[in-house]
């Protein structure tokens, strides 16, 4: 509820809490959007009474909701380039303020059992290495690396069958396989593997090592995956880890926080997340439920309801669908899965992948030829969200139409509100009132991005219409990042 001691602000409290009945859902055509047509605002004792006559009115909310967290997803390197990892950890927890480096358990490391290859982590400890100089106060949290990524492509088809090695985050001797009949793959016969014995005691072990092995290396593991999309371990298998890991650790090794079950899809999270037995116990044995999106199916705000009635923090920690190419407006447009994933109450975000090739990928934020780095539109939208949000708190916000999709945030005494106006029209005489923050400088730093504009963005200054309150109009298919800072 908003703060006010005015009776004359009844009306406006109660159209925000029927507001917020809607927001996780905002943008999506199917949801009812819910606009204060007409309320009058209260900023303590103190009432503005200037008309909203001929507005569209959102009202953001003082209260604060889940603390934020946001990511790099460096756990494949196909592009990391030594010849500028210096400039490629600046940009990726430097320049932007990340909280955490998504890195890989490589499975290369001890792919057969008992032999160990330390060169499988000369990279990875590469990038490490640069992202602590660029940041001394960034986070690693580990993710085991598919299987397949251990293999040439030689040595896979001599084992496995051409282009037929099973999806698995953690090596054969750990993760058995069993051949049942055969396949035709690209027209090609090849064996069929169906999932053998889990040795849950070598699981356990190959972890251990890891952290061994990173602390003899004087890196310290802030937050570890217990699977990545694998779906063989269970709430019971990760109680056991959990149980069972620190008495294997060095002395000295920090027990990371446990991440599960980052599954394919957020319905296979919602699934994993129903078969916790909290009378054994297995709800306190992680910090961190994530989910990825690689796959579609299931409710994000389901998600986020469960794993919050369980305790743990709501992450998705493989964010897909949001595009980094050459092209700024499918830049822009496809960053709503990010708006919808903060609005419906998700903590913790990383976007795969971090690095990408000169030529562009899909996905990127950073491309490199080892020499030139390009900065996607992407990467600018996203350092902005890090620097003025990263361990502050989502707050509550309407959306003005259904073509629209908000979002907002409280770090110390800056207030970020978002907009992403994914139709083709302008969006008119919008009116952002900020009750209950306190009040505002009298200018608003705007950051817009728009198809023909660059992609750091178009920034300009805005006026306040009155101490909590801006008037502005939104652009078709364009992004803008309104920055206030209260006095």
């Amino acid at each position: 509820m908003m703060k006010t001691k005015s009776t004359r602000n009844v009306f406006a409290v109660l159209t925000v809490l029927v507001i917020s009945l809607f927001f996780s859902g905002c943008g999506r055509k199917s949801d009812p959007i819910v606009v204060d047509e007409n309320p009058t605002t209260g900023t303590g004792d103190k009432i503005e009474d200037d008309t909203d006559d001929g507005y569209l009115v959102v009202v953001v909310s003082d209260q604060q909701k889940q603390q934020l967290r946001f990511g790099v997803d460096a756990e494949r390197l196909w592009f990391w380039r030594s010849g500028n990892k210096d400039e490629l950890a600046k940009a990726a927890v430097g320049d932007m303020q990340s909280d955490y480096v998504r890195v890989a358990i490589n499975a290369a490391y001890e792919r057969e059992y008992g032999n160990k290859n330390e060169s499988a982590y000369h990279e990875i400890l590469e990038m490490m290495t640069a992202m602590r100089a660029a940041n001394p106060n960034i986070k690693f949290f580990a993710s085991p690396r598919p299987l397949h990524e251990a293999y040439n492509s030689q040595e896979a088809a001599d084992v496995w069958g051409p282009g037929n090695t099973p999806w698995s985050p953690f090596p054969a001797w750990i993760q058995q396989w069993r051949q049942d009949g055969t396949a035709v793959r690209d027209g090609i016969t090849v064996p069929k593997w169906v999932k053998s014995y889990f040795d849950s005691d070598a699981w356990v072990q190959y972890y251990a090592d890891y952290l061994n092995f990173m602390h003899d290396k004087g890196f310290d593991i802030a937050y570890m995956d217990v699977t990545n999309e694998q779906t063989i371990i269970t709430p019971a298998l990760t109680k056991y880890l959990y149980e069972n890991m620190p008495a294997k650790l060095n002395i000295g090794v920090q027990m990371p926080l446990l991440v599960t079950p980052s599954s394919w899809n957020t319905q296979g999270g919602i699934n994993w997340l129903d078969a916790v037995d909290q009378s054994k116990g297995e709800h306190l044995v992680f910090a961190v439920a994530a989910s990825h999106n690689t796959g579609e199916g299931g409710s994000l705000e389901e998600f986020v309801a469960k794993a919050t009635q369980l305790g743990a923090e709501p992450w998705n920690s493989e964010l897909h669908g949001w595009v980094g190419t050459d092209d700024l407006k499918q830049e822009i447009m496809t960053s709503t899965v990010f708006w919808e994933h903060l609005r419906a109450g998700y903590s913790g975000i990383d976007t795969w992948l971090f690095f990408g090739s000169l030529a562009g990928r899909p996905h990127s934020m950073i491309n490199s030829n080892g020499v030139i780095i390009e900065k996607a539109g992407k990467y600018e939208i996203f350092k902005q969200v890090v620097n003025n949000a990263n361990r502050g708190y989502y707050v509550d916000i309407p959306c003005p139409t259904e073509e629209s999709i908000t979002a907002a945030f409280i770090k110390d005494k800056v207030l970020s509100i978002w907009i992403l106006n994914r139709g083709q029209d302008k969006i008119e005489s919008v009116k952002f009132r900020m009750p209950g923050h306190g009040d505002f400088e009298s200018k608003v730093e705007v950051i817009k991005w728009q198809e023909d504009l660059p992609k750091s963005g178009d920034e300009y200054d805005v006026n306040m219409a009155t101490s909590t309150s801006f008037v502005t109009d939104i652009e078709g298919e364009s992004l803008y990042f309104f920055k206030l800072n209260i006095k």
